[in-house]
């Protein structure tokens, strides 16, 4: 050390946290490099404070002593911009990639990297930055890296291979991009020295790679696809960016984070990674999702990324057992990472560590930053001071957590940077420990201990405060196993209204334990634990609708009418779906998909067997946010018309018609569509569904427009199309078609598109019974043809059911004439003759015709059973609308919109009762129709089912269900008796 002041030196040595170590780097530095001679004092204390904080940077001096400058004290007073990295990348590597040296460019790049880390851990360990300057440094410094690294990978592979296209909506071939996100600390801008860097590689479109910009030349192949070449470039990167070189290694590469984690694909589309979320995501993943920042690529792609994540990982409601699973989440890493006294000592991942701090953040985050957007952020610190500043927590709290952060992470650098070791954890031995405390600037271990111990104590009370508040795990108050606990479980399934304890109880424990033949996790045995309370809250009626009321009574709580027929379906459910585990994690952070699918089993059969054959459906249903649609004819016909050259018509209409018939019934049981908006909705599909089968049939019979008018009689005119319905039409003609045996055979394929059965069973069943003549007439008659039929033939119940006609399909201008037609002929207050139905006494022989539907279509000793025929059924009801229409020349097909309009003309005795009483009593046949997808019209005789039914019309007991059915026909009879008077 002659070569040096000794005095200058002999205090500076004497000062640095490791002096030791400082006299041993000393004599290499000296005999490389002579600015150790005139070293002036603060650029002396530096560079002791680095040979004291970190060996490999040490070494790193001694292989470049020239960059001993570059830790002067003026080189370090200020933090370098993002902006003054990314430019000297920028002016070193463009040059090097123009001419294709790609070696040289990495090899720079790796050489940029030790340097810079060598000025920020001078910043760092001399104390010119506080710890949020410097993580933040150590993140760009990734950022320009990692960028780097992508643009000579990329430009290797597409010297190579071509460069990837996708072509847009317009058919034109668009360059396809790719970014690179990261995630984790680096995506916070939290980065520490010796970080795994967590990164997710997006690409925009499926497309293909060309040599040559692709255009509209056949001759042009593709070398292969989009999604191989940029696997190709990530593995590259991956590679490159990991790999040991005489430059040294930039990162350690994880990718555990992506989608499937090591199963899933290297790289997604945009699609692909939207998808994955929407249906699998889960908690863990939106708070990983929190950090995601662009670092390299394409920022346009990458900023498109965050705004389709936004929503996900920023939920605007999220269920309370979010505390509950990151509580278990650290439970987890204490119990399963951790070893012995590495609780402790691990600043990390241990108690009271940084991981608690961020995962209290990130759950407060996920609570409530889809409602305050300003606390949306991925920096820690940040956000900490933001959830004080809101109000979401105390002031106090924040600021020991923001003190805890800085002092833990400062730990951790001061680990790292001994060796470039990912370790966080404060070694055992008393030396190590005593040098960790200096550099932390305390003078003995014990003190630094104690502050440590203070920091993690009151980070572990705020984490137990917010985590270990929250109540048990749903599920934990039954008992802890199903083996030596039957009696038990039985016992709280009869108290739950199951029919079948022992058969129940078989069926729940495979539900927590799975089936023989598969091994089940102790998690997913938890979370199937968790579920159960939601079973039973159903069984009892705990859960109220979230909508409108499913039934028709004064119980507004939805409670599962048959639990052991539900059990019985989710159990089928979940061996159709298979994938067990990613089922209950999505049930536990969804919870309403699952209580959906509860309501859903218990009150629809066919709807019940129709998800479990397709699995996905419902979930799909409840992400997309189509539940809340409300579509119309139109709207739907636009959809069907994307199929329109698919090969398989019948399969196209099926598939399109089961989906919909989903999302109506999903709308109804829900209370999204009270029960006129889902008959009006189901009628939109059945008209959408009639046109599009007449456009098929035109587009097969190669017809430049539609040969007939559809005409809706019944149910399908009226627009109340239920569960179940047949569509009642008539196909007609203009009276000018010379020969209409060509055009039979247009309608016949019409009734078959929705009519015939195959294995994915009907669209509607289509009835044309009603035509002229019945069976034995034409399917297909012109208008002149139905008006002389209807003049001169017809009988009053055929005039009558012109009262429900309204065209719904085919020529528009043909169905409004049909139309204006109806209207002459039903028009019984000025009767346009000749019409041989029309006799004065009409309405005693439609009163005639009530009765003996009566007689003859009531079972024997069931009329208080029979809801539609029987005294004050329905029928009644429709009857007075249809009465009354032609009576005054009312043209309403609608029986509900009829007798509102009766009411408002003062023509409906006793209007408002007769309509609740209607309405009350159309509801539960739909309730009927929705359970079996039959056209029921008598309640079951057995008690047990008619009690089930009792329960899903929203009544507490049979008894008062009765009473209530009794009133309703009451009504609606004396209604009739009055409208029919003079007849009766």
């Amino acid at each position: 050390m002659n070569a040096v002041n000794g005095d200058v030196w002999t205090r500076v040595i004497n000062a640095a946290a490791d002096p030791a170590r400082v006299r041993q780097f000393l004599p290499l530095l000296e005999g490389a490099d002579a600015s150790l001679h005139s070293m002036e004092v603060e650029h002396a204390r530096v560079l002791a404070a680095v040979l004291s904080g970190s060996q490999a940077l040490g070494n790193l001096l001694v292989a470049h002593p020239d960059w001993l400058e570059r830790i002067a004290p003026a080189q370090l007073e200020h933090p370098r911009r993002a902006e003054g990295l990314r430019r000297e990348a920028a002016l070193a590597v463009e040059p090097l990639l123009e001419q294709r040296d790609f070696a040289a460019a990495l090899a720079w790049v790796r050489l940029f990297h030790q340097r810079e880390m060598l000025r920020i851990g001078a910043r760092d360990l001399a104390r010119f930055g506080p710890t949020e300057q410097i993580i933040e440094e150590l993140s760009h410094l990734a950022d320009v890296c990692l960028d780097a690294v992508w643009r000579v990978c990329f430009e290797q592979f597409s010297a190579r291979y071509g460069r990837p296209w996708h072509q847009d909506t317009n058919g034109q071939w668009t360059p396809t991009p790719f970014c690179v996100l990261g995630m984790g600390k680096l995506g916070g801008l939290e980065l520490n020295y010796s970080s795994d860097v967590d990164v997710l590689f997006v690409y925009s479109e499926e497309g293909k790679v060309f040599k040559q910009r692709p255009g509209k030349s056949k001759s042009q192949r593709p070398v292969m696809g989009n999604h191989e070449f940029f696997n190709r470039v990530a593995e590259a990167f991956i590679a490159e960016v990991s790999r040991v070189t005489p430059e040294g290694m930039l990162f350690r590469i994880d990718l555990r984070l992506r989608p499937e984690g090591d199963a899933g694909p290297l790289t997604r589309s945009l699609a692909g990674y939207e998808n994955y979320y929407a249906q699998w995501g889960q908690t863990w993943e939106r708070m990983m999702l929190i950090k995601a920042r662009p670092v390299a690529g394409d920022a346009v792609l990458a900023n498109e990324f965050i705004e389709m994540i936004q929503p996900f990982r920023y939920p605007r409601a999220v269920n309370q057992n979010v505390l509950e699973e990151v509580g278990a989440m650290k439970d987890r890493i204490e119990q399963e990472v951790l070893r012995g006294d590495e609780v402790e000592r691990n600043v990390k991942l241990g108690r009271g560590g940084i991981r608690e701090i961020e995962f209290i953040v990130q759950s407060q985050q996920l609570l409530h930053a889809g409602k305050l957007p300003f606390l949306q952020g991925a920096r820690t610190l940040e956000i900490l001071e933001k959830l004080s500043q809101y109000g979401v927590m105390k002031g106090e709290d924040t600021r020991a957590l923001r003190e805890a952060y800085r002092f833990l992470r400062d730990v951790e650098h001061r680990l790292q940077m001994e060796d470039n070791l990912q370790t966080h954890t404060i070694p055992q031995s008393a030396a190590a420990r005593e040098r960790l405390a200096r550099l932390m600037g305390f003078k003995t271990a014990k003190e630094f201990e104690k502050t440590r111990k203070a920091h993690a104590d009151r980070v572990r009370a705020v984490f137990d405060a917010l985590f270990r508040s929250v109540a048990p795990a749903e599920g934990r108050a039954f008992p802890a196993g199903f083996a030596g606990s039957e009696q038990e479980w039985k016992r709280i399934l009869a108290e739950h209204a199951f029919r079948d304890p022992d058969r129940a109880f078989q069926v729940l424990r495979e539900f927590v334990e799975g089936p023989g033949y598969v091994h089940v996790s102790p998690r997913t045995s938890e979370l199937a634990r968790r579920l159960l309370a939601r079973i039973f809250a159903l069984c009892r009626g705990e859960e109220k609708s979230g909508g409108a009321a499913d039934g028709v009574g004064p119980d507004t709580g939805f409670r599962l009418s048959d639990p052991d027929r539900v059990l019985t379906r989710l159990d089928s459910f979940v061996a159709a779906y298979g994938a067990r585990a990613m089922l209950f994690e999505l049930w536990n952070s969804n919870p309403t998909i699952f209580e959906l699918l509860l309501k859903l089993f218990d009150r629809s059969e066919f709807l019940a067997e129709l998800a479990i054959r397709i699995p996905d459906l419902v979930d799909e249903l409840v992400t997309s946010g189509r539940l809340r649609q409300r579509k119309t004819a139109e709207e739907t016909l636009e959809d069907l018309r994307h199929g329109a050259a698919d090969a398989d018509q019948h399969l196209w209409l099926r598939q399109y018609h089961e989906v919909e018939w989903m999302r109506i019934g999903l709308r109804d049981i829900l209370g999204l569509a009270d029960p006129e908006q889902y008959l009006t909705e189901f009628s939109a599909l059945a008209d959408a569904c009639l046109q599009y089968a007449v456009e098929a049939a035109m587009r097969k019979f190669r017809l430049k427009a539609a040969p007939f008018a559809v005409i809706g009689l019944g149910k399908l005119g009226g627009r109340e199309i239920d569960y179940g319905s047949d569509l009642d039409v008539l196909f007609v003609a203009d009276s000018k078609v010379r020969d209409l045996r060509k055009i039979q055979a247009v309608a016949v394929f019409v009734m078959d598109l929705l009519s015939k059965r195959t294995e994915r069973g009907i669209v509607f069943q289509t009835d044309a019974r009603l035509r002229p003549d019945g069976e034995k007439g034409l399917l297909v008659n012109s208008l002149a043809a139905y008006e002389e039929y209807y003049r001169k033939r017809a009988q009053l119940w055929e005039i009558q059911s012109l009262t429900r006609a309204r065209p719904v399909a085919g020529d528009a201008r043909v169905g409004e004439a049909f139309s204006e037609l109806a209207a002459k002929l039903t028009n019984f207050s000025r009767p346009n003759l000749p019409l041989s139905a029309y006799v004065p006494d009409w309405k005693q022989k439609i009163h005639a015709m009530r009765m003996r539907i009566e007689k003859e279509r009531t079972p024997a000793g069931q009329d208080e059973l029979a809801i539609k025929t029987g005294k004050g059924g329905l029928m009644d009801a429709e009857f007075i609308a249809q009465a009354l229409c032609l009576e005054n020349g009312w043209r309403e097909a609608n029986t509900l919109h009829a007798l509102e309009h009766a009411r408002d003309q003062g023509q409906l005795p006793d209007a408002d009762a007769l309509i609740a009483s209607y309405r009350a009593l159309r509801r539960v046949e739909g309730i009927l129709r929705r359970w079996s997808y039959e056209g029921e019209t008598v309640l079951p005789d057995d008690p047990a089912p008619y009690c089930r039914v009792s329960v899903r019309c929203g009544f507490k007991t049979p008894e008062a269900f009765g009473e209530a059915l009794a009133q309703w026909r009451k009504m609606i009879r004396a209604a009739y008796v009055k409208i029919f008077e003079a007849a009766c």
